[in-house]
């Protein structure tokens, strides 16, 4: 069945994950999509799961139990560096950035270490064309020659962003985006990440436009940009639906936000 972005299978799908820790249990099955071409959030209050989830997508650690997906392959037992290398990216939550290079050789260093051969020159113009592209996707060009241990948490977030779109994704997955984000920074950060999916289905139309799959507390950000939400507590799934759906879920409402919830 075609999904409505029109093609046949997520890039991204989890099934029945569930992880214990000893007695312990984080994630109880959890299962969740991420279609082609979309914006998908996974919310909840601290320690429901979330960066589990996250952790079991990317490979840096194995579920007690369930299957993870993507681009319609089983990939539960591939290690993180080949789900890297095959288009899955993340963020996290602190800034992981070379503090001592300059904001243009993050993104270089980027695409070099997620080209084959790069490091050798390899492919040398597409490397030089893509890291402009992204540069000037997330207006960076003002702050290219800045280390990146001197720039502000929101321009911080960008270069981080920055660094993900340089290994050509398939599936971005954000952990906490807005955190440190002003107003300003936030609505220019929700038009990036419009454009990323949109933009990347017309860079490569025969290929499925890239996804993604956001973990954020700012639920403004959270119901501007995502098409569905899937909301975790105590590390199962309590709801999901489209962000009015889930806005108006009682269960969300008493674990995640409030009855006086500001969305």
């Amino acid at each position: 069945m075609a999904t409505e972005t029109g093609w046949e299978e997520p890039v991204l799908r989890a099934t029945d994950i569930t992880m214990r820790f000893g007695g312990l249990i984080a994630l109880d099955d959890v299962s969740l999509e991420v279609p082609a071409g979309r914006i998908v959030g996974l919310i909840g209050p601290n320690g429901a799961g979330k960066t589990t989830m996250f952790n079991v997508l990317t490979g840096l650690q194995e579920p007690t139990r369930g299957r993870v997906d993507y681009l319609g392959d089983n990939i539960s037992r591939w290690p993180p560096h080949r789900r890297g290398r095959a288009g899955i990216a993340r963020t996290f939550q602190r800034l992981a950035l070379f503090s001592r290079l300059s904001v243009h050789d993050n993104l270089v260093a980027s695409w070099e270490s997620s080209h084959p051969g790069a490091v050798l020159g390899r492919n040398r113009a597409k490397r030089i064309e893509r890291v402009a592209e992204v540069m000037g996707l997330l207006d960076l060009w003002p702050v290219a020659d800045r280390m990146a241990g001197e720039l502000s948490t929101g321009k911080g977030r960008m270069v981080e962003l920055g660094r993900a779109l340089c290994t050509d994704p398939r599936v971005l997955l954000l952990d906490e985006p807005g955190s440190g984000l002003d107003a300003n920074e936030t609505a220019a950060f929700s038009a990036v990440l419009r454009a990323v999916v949109s933009d990347g289905g017309d860079r490569h139309p025969d290929v499925a436009p890239p996804a993604i799959l956001m973990v954020e507390h700012d639920m403004a950000l959270v119901m501007d940009v995502c098409s569905s939400l899937t909301v975790l507590d105590f590390g199962r799934v309590i709801a999901r639906g489209t962000p009015s759906q889930v806005r108006a879920d009682a269960n969300v409402r008493a674990a995640y936000l409030g009855d006086a919830s500001a969305v």
